[in-house]
C-alpha cells in the first residue's frame, strides 16, 4: 500500500480545512483528523502532527499539495496581514482553502458545485454526485456515462448538470492553461451558471484565490462583521461589465469586487472565514463542526 507525506505546519487542520471545501463532496470522514475517498481510488487522508498523509491508491504530492491549502496559503495569508482585516486569520486555526488540482478530482468538484445550486449540500449534493459518477474507481472518467445517470433525475440540478458537465469538463480540464479571467468568462457563458458558481468553481479547483463565491453566509460577514456595503453582482452585470472582479466598473459597491478589490489573493479565504463562521459561529465552533461531520459527511 502506497504512503505519501507532505509537511503542513503546525497551523493546518484537515478537518476544518475540508468541511467548507467541496473536495468534502468526494471523501468521507471517518473521524477526528481521518478521510477516506469515497468516489475514485481508494485511500485515507491522515493528519500526523505537522503531516498530511495520503495512504492507498492515487496518492499522489500534488493532490496534497492542494488538500493542504498550501496551493494559496502563503500568498492569501500575506494579503490578509497587509489589511486591515488581520484578525480574520485567529478567528478559526488551521483553517485553510483545501482545493482539487487532480484533472479528474477537478471535474468532480466542479460537478458537486453545480449540483449545490438552491439545494442541501450535505444530504442531496454529496448522494447525487456518488449515484452519478457510480464505479468510478480509478483515474478514467466516463463523462458520457455521468450524463445518462445524471438524466435519469427528476430534480433540476442533476439535469443541469446534465446539459452542462460536456462544456464544464472541457472548461476545467485546460483550467491550468487559461487565465482566471478568460476562465470565469467562458464559465459565466454556460446556461444556468452565475457569478457564486463560476467563482465556487474557480476557487475549488484551485485556479485563483481571487474569487469570492457570494452566497448568504458571505454577505451577512462582509456586512456585519467587515463593514462592507452594496448587494452580489448578477451574471448580467459580470457579462457585460467584464467578468474580471479587479478590473470590473462595478467593484466599488459590488460585495465580491469590493472583497476582490481588498484583499487580491486572499479573497478566497475570506470567503471560506465567512462560510465557517456563518454555519458554526465562534463561540463553540469546535464542538458543532464535529456534530456536523458526524452527522452528515459519514457514510
Amino acid at each position: 500500500m502506497s504512503r505519501q507525506c507532505i509537511r503542513v505546519g503546525q497551523n493546518y487542520d484537515l478537518d476544518l480545512s475540508m468541511y467548507p471545501s467541496f473536495l468534502s463532496s468526494i471523501y468521507n470522514f471517518v473521524g477526528p483528523k481521518r478521510w477516506a475517498r469515497r468516489i475514485g481510488p481508494r485511500h485515507a487522508l491522515v493528519q500526523l502532527g505537522e503531516k498530511l498523509c495520503c495512504i492507498g491508491e492515487g496518492c499522489s504530492y500534488k493532490l496534497l499539495w492542494g488538500i493542504s491549502g498550501l496551493w494559496c496559503w502563503h500568498e492569501c495569508t500575506t494579503s490578509l496581514k497587509a489589511s486591515r482585516y488581520s484578525w480574520l486569520l485567529h478567528l478559526y486555526p488551521g483553517l485553510r482553502v483545501a482545493a482539487a488540482l487532480d484533472s479528474v478530482d477537478r471535474i468532480l468538484v466542479s460537478s458537486a458545485v453545480i449540483l449545490s445550486i438552491n439545494t442541501r449540500y450535505a444530504s442531496n449534493v454529496r448522494r447525487w454526485l456518488k449515484l452519478i459518477f457510480e464505479n468510478k474507481q480509478s483515474g478514467d472518467l466516463s463523462i458520457v456515462k455521468a450524463v445518462l445517470n445524471a438524466e435519469r433525475f427528476s430534480s433540476p440540478q442533476p439535469r443541469l448538470l446534465a446539459k452542462v458537465l460536456p462544456i464544464l469538463s472541457k472548461i476545467v480540464s485546460e483550467i491550468d492553461r487559461l487565465d482566471p479571467s478568460v476562465a470565469r468568462s467562458r464559465l459565466l457563458g454556460i446556461k444556468g451558471v452565475g457569478p457564486k458558481t463560476a467563482d465556487a468553481i474557480l476557487l475549488f479547483t484551485g485556479a485563483t484565490s481571487m474569487v469570492a463565491p457570494g452566497d448568504r453566509h458571505f454577505v451577512c460577514f462582509v456586512k456585519s462583521k467587515l463593514g462592507f456595503t452594496g448587494r452580489l453582482g448578477s451574471k448580467e452585470e459580470c457579462v457585460k461589465r467584464g467578468p474580471w472582479c479587479q478590473t470590473c466598473s462595478l467593484n466599488s459597491y459590488c460585495l465580491q469586487g469590493q472583497v476582490v478589490k481588498v484583499f487580491g489573493v486572499g479573497a478566497g479565504l475570506v470567503q471560506t472565514i465567512s462560510y465557517v463562521y456563518g454555519r458554526l459561529g465562534t463561540e463553540g465552533w469546535r464542538r458543532r463542526l464535529y456534530r456536523e461531520l458526524e452527522a452528515f459527511y459519514r457514510e
